[in-house]
């Protein structure tokens, strides 16, 4: 081999370096999102056995049958509908809003007011963007039948310092769903949106509907897709919720759209 080969050999084009670096900022992002629809897959399959984490451990909530019995009251709940069949009818709900202070730190920091700021300020976003928002607190009667593209139930975890919990929010779905695929869709949008807007690690868990703390899922329409969502911790992801609230309320926010231009035309 001549001198002319060899220098050739040795020489390493730019281009292909920058091609290299290109490929493996591709492949970390396509890592993330395969990974949250990963988790959740799996979680699905556990579910089936396993029935995992109650985050409202202090204060298990009614089911709101038990509370109005009336069947006028039932026959008003069920005609409860959307008003127009082209809207996007969206759900907000406030975590233990007007029900009880649901976690309370040492500081003095209450969970029911950290959720009803997100809840409201999600509920805000999405009006300025054109879509027809309910607010509602964590026992309300027109949750009873409550039809709509979508429902997200707004939480805040654990304030223990001693030890401290792990970083992370977590995504909830019913166990006993009864539109799973829509439910998965929502989920890895959540989930996904959420994770790239605050940075936290995530977890999923399936939930026991029959459960007093989940009433939510047994009271609204069976076709309309429900999730929970717990923001993160009250003590270890603190300084997230207070100071970069915005990050939270953008990360549900996005993940509500892309659920609903995913599923256009599916969930109505």
């Amino acid at each position: 081999m001549d001198k002319k080969q060899d220098h050739e050999q040795d020489w390493d084009d730019p281009n292909e370096n920058n091609q290299i670096d290109t490929e493996t900022d591709r492949n970390e992002s396509f890592a993330i999102g395969h990974t949250v629809q990963t988790v959740i897959s799996v979680a699905v399959l556990v579910a089936t056995l396993f029935t995992l984490w109650n985050p409202r451990k202090l204060f298990g909530t009614p089911n709101i049958y038990d509370l109005f019995q009336s069947e006028s009251v039932l026959e008003t709940a069920s005609s409860n509908l959307k008003t127009s069949e082209d809207a996007v009818q969206i759900g907000i709900l406030a975590g233990e809003w007007k029900y009880s202070t649901g976690e309370v730190c040492a500081d003095g920091t209450i969970e029911v007011d950290i959720n009803l700021n997100i809840a409201n300020r999600v509920k805000l976003d999405l009006e300025d963007k054109k879509y027809q928002v309910d607010l509602f607190p964590e026992i309300d009667l027109e949750l009873l039948n409550y039809e709509a593209d979508l429902l997200v139930a707004v939480y805040s975890g654990s304030c223990l310092q001693n030890p401290l919990p792990p970083s992370g929010f977590m995504v909830g779905t019913s166990l006993t769903a009864e539109n799973p695929d829509i439910i998965n869709k929502l989920a890895v949008c959540l989930a996904e949106n959420y994770q790239e807007s605050t940075h936290l690690p995530f977890s999923y868990e399936m939930i026991n509907p029959d459960h007093p703390s989940y009433h939510i899922f047994r009271d609204i329409h069976p076709d309309t897709p429900a999730i929970l969502i717990e923001i993160g911790k009250l003590s270890t992801d603190r300084n997230l919720i207070e100071k970069k609230t915005t990050s939270i309320v953008d990360g549900i926010t996005a993940g509500i759209e892309c659920f609903l231009e995913n599923t256009s035309g599916d969930t109505k």
